[in-house]
């Protein structure tokens, strides 16, 4: 009994996490990456459209090349973090910003598709049409993964990894490829998976951010002054 309550110390120690920000420090990085507008809009418009070019040409690199350029999770921390600490204003600015990138996304790549000259599908294209069970634990556990790397110092590399891993862009590529040929299967196909990749992707931050005991905004304030 006593090798086991000293085995079950020694784990706990190796697994224990700690925020290593203060609260303020992973509002205000939480909050910076909702925004978009500006440079980060034309940045997403041509990472949507390098994104188009790889799924058109069958290149896994030039799409992972897309989500590392500009990573669509932002404002979907953003609302999902809002949610968790009672941040109204903060709930709306990633509510607000998650239609404009997904608008502008769409936009963008149904633009490329309209002048494509290589007016066909491809393996690619069709991969993003179907969400699959192991789609949602990607975006689940991939947004697990993700506010970890916020609430961690030097996370980048984190984020950056989930950016991949979650794959928000393809999807939307998809929708746009249905739209632009209007084909009601890729574009409801393409969009349902995007939303699924969201939806879990907030769900994972709102779980942790509950897990990892974040103050409401309000409380947070009030003991700031």
């Amino acid at each position: 009994m006593k090798r086991f309550d000293i085995f079950k110390r020694y784990l706990g120690q190796q697994i224990y996490t700690a925020k290593e920000e203060h609260e303020w420090e992973t509002y205000g990085e939480i909050k910076e990456g909702v925004i978009f507008k500006g440079f980060n809009l034309w940045i997403l418009g041509f990472a949507m459209i390098i994104a188009c070019i790889g799924l058109t040409t069958n290149s896994i690199s030039a799409v992972i090349g897309a989500m590392l350029i500009s990573p669509l999770m932002g404002p979907v921390i953003g609302f999902a973090f809002g949610l968790a600490i009672n941040d109204r204003n903060l709930r709306i600015e990633g509510a607000r910003n998650g239609i404009k990138i997904t608008a502008v996304s769409l936009a963008s790549a149904t633009l490329f598709f309209l002048i494509n000259p290589f007016d066909h599908s491809t393996e690619l294209l069709e991969a993003f049409q179907k969400a699959s069970i192991f789609d949602i634990f990607l975006a689940f556990f991939g947004g697990l993964a993700g506010f970890i790397g916020i609430v961690k110092k030097e996370g980048v590399k984190i984020i950056a990894g989930v950016a991949i891993a979650t794959a928000c862009m393809p999807p939307l590529c998809t929708a746009a490829y249905g739209i632009a040929h209007l084909d009601f299967a890729y574009f409801i196909g393409g969009f349902y998976f995007y939303f699924i990749n969201c939806l879990f992707i907030g769900w994972a931050t709102f779980l942790l951010s509950r897990y990892f005991k974040f103050e409401s905004i309000t409380k947070t304030k009030r003991n700031r002054l």
